[in-house]
C-alpha cells in the first residue's frame, strides 16, 4: 500500500507551484532536456528568479523570504558567496534587515567575511556531473521502470487517466519508497543512525519534467496527494476546494450522484473534480485493494533497484554534499530523466496542465488522489504488510 502517513515536503514556492522554465531544449534519448550548463567562466542571469529552482525536503525555511521577490538579488549573490560590500552595493533600501530574515529563515548564513546559501548549489560542472550520472542511471533502470508502468496501468480499470500521478506521487515518491531508500541507505553506509532527514538544495537549470507532491492529511476520512509543476494549479488553492466540499465530493465519487450544491459543483468543477453532470470523479484509494499493494509494491522495488545502482558516498563526493543529500537529489533528478523517457517512449501520458502554461484547470484532477486511511490503522501495519 503505497501511501504516506507523515507529510514530506518537497521542493518550494508557495508550496509548490513551481518550476521549469523550458529555456533552449535538445535532444538526449529523445528527451528535451537544457542544452547546456554553466561552465566556469559563465556568470548566472543577473534576473534569475531564484525560488524556481529551489528544492527542499522536510527542511524548515521561511517561505515567506524565499518567495519574496525582494529578496532575489541577495539569494543570487549568494549562491557564489558575498561579502558585505558586495551586498550592499545591490543599493536594497532594507538589506539588513532582510539579510537577517534570511538567516533565521535557514536560508542564508554568514560564514567569516561572506555570506552563503545555508544549502548546496548545484550548478556548473556539478550540474553537469548529475545529469550525466542521472542519464547513465536511468538507461539501467528504464526497462524495468516501462515494464512497472504498464503494470500498472492494468491496475487502473476506469482510472486509466491517474497513471502520472500513481507512477510519480504514489509509486516514485511515495511513502514506502522513502522508507524503502532510508533502510537501503542504512546498509550501504554500514550505520544503523543514519538517516534520510531533511534537507534543500538549489539546482540551475531545472530538468523540465521536474514535479512534487503535497500531502495533506486533515480530511475527515482521507490522505490528499498533489501533485504539481511549474505549471499546475498551487495545491493549497486546490486542497482548500477538496477540504471544504470534501463529504460532497466523496459522496458524489461513491454513490454515482451528482453533487446537489451548485457552489460547491461550481467549485469542484474548476479543477475536473466533477464532470459534466456534476459527478464526482476523484481518484480514491482504498489501501486494502489489491491495486493498492501493487503500488507499494513497486514504489519497494524501485527504491531498491535505485539504490543498487547508486554509490552514495561517490555522488556525495561529486557533488561536494553529504551522503543523505546526495541520495536526495540524485534519486529526484533520476527519477524527473525517467517520467520524461517514459513520456517520450509512448509508455506515460503526462496531462498537458503539467507540461504547458495557460492549458486550463479543468484536467487538475488527473493529478489528485485520496487514500482512504480510515482502513488502516497505523503505519506499523503497512510497513508488515511490506516487510519494511
Amino acid at each position: 500500500m503505497a501511501v504516506k502517513l507523515r507529510r514530506k515536503e518537497k521542493i518550494g514556492v508557495d508550496r509548490k507551484s513551481i518550476f521549469s522554465l523550458f529555456f533552449v531544449t535538445c535532444i538526449f534519448l529523445g528527451v528535451h532536456k537544457p542544452c547546456r550548463v554553466l561552465g566556469e567562466e559563465d556568470k548566472l542571469p543577473g534576473g534569475i528568479e531564484f525560488r524556481r529552482y529551489f528544492s527542499s525536503y522536510n527542511f524548515s525555511i521561511d517561505w515567506e523570504a524565499l518567495v519574496d521577490l525582494k529578496n532575489n538579488p541577495i539569494l543570487n549573490a549568494c549562491v557564489e558567496g558575498a561579502t558585505s560590500a558586495e551586498l550592499e552595493s545591490l543599493q536594497i533600501p532594507d538589506l539588513a534587515a532582510r539579510l537577517q530574515k534570511l538567516q533565521d529563515g535557514n536560508l542564508v548564513r554568514k560564514t567569516d567575511q561572506h555570506y552563503h546559501l545555508n544549502f548546496p548549489a548545484i550548478i556548473g560542472k556539478k550540474q553537469a556531473e548529475l545529469e550525466k550520472l542521472a542519464d547513465q542511471v536511468s538507461l539501467k533502470l528504464l526497462p524495468t521502470t516501462q515494464k512497472m508502468t504498464q503494470e500498472i496501468a492494468g491496475h487502473l480499470k476506469g482510472h486509466e487517466q491517474m497513471l502520472y500521478h500513481v507512477v510519480w506521487s504514489i509509486v516514485m515518491d511515495g511513502q514506502v519508497a522513502w522508507i524503502t531508500l532510508d533502510n537501503e541507505l542504512k546498509k550501504q553506509l554500514g550505520n544503523d543512525n543514519v538517516s534520510i532527514t531533511g534537507t534543500s538544495w538549489w539546482k540551475y537549470p531545472n530538468h523540465p519534467y521536474r514535479a512534487g507532491t503535497n500531502t495533506y492529511t486533515d480530511l475527515q476520512t482521507g490522505q490528499v496527494e498533489i501533485t504539481w509543476s511549474q505549471n499546475t494549479p498551487m495545491p493549497p488553492i486546490v486542497y482548500a476546494v477538496i477540504k471544504r466540499y470534501e463529504n460532497e465530493l466523496i459522496q458524489s465519487t461513491t454513490t454515482g450522484k451528482p453533487v446537489g450544491d451548485l457552489s460547491a459543483r461550481q467549485a469542484l468543477a474548476k479543477y475536473g473534480l466533477v464532470d459534466g453532470k456534476g459527478i464526482g470523479r476523484v481518484y480514491i484509494v482504498d489501501p486494502n485493494s489489491e491495486a493498492a499493494h501493487i503500488f507499494g509494491k513497486f514504489s519497494q522495488t524501485f527504491g531498491k533497484e535505485f539504490m543498487k545502482r547508486i554509490d552514495v558516498q561517490e555522488a556525495a563526493k561529486t557533488l561536494a554534499v553529504t551522503p543523505v543529500q546526495a541520495l536526495l537529489i540524485v534519486y529526484h533528478e533520476l527519477c524527473y530523466e525517467l517520467l520524461g523517457q517514459l513520456a517520450v517512449k509512448g509508455g506515460l501520458d503526462i496531462p498537458e496542465v503539467v507540461l504547458r502554461p495557460n492549458t486550463g484547470t479543468d484536467q487538475t484532477y488527473r493529478l489528485i488522489s485520496i487514500i482512504d486511511l480510515t482502513k488502516l490503522k497505523s503505519l506499523d501495519q503497512l510497513k508488515s504488510k511490506l516487510n519494511l
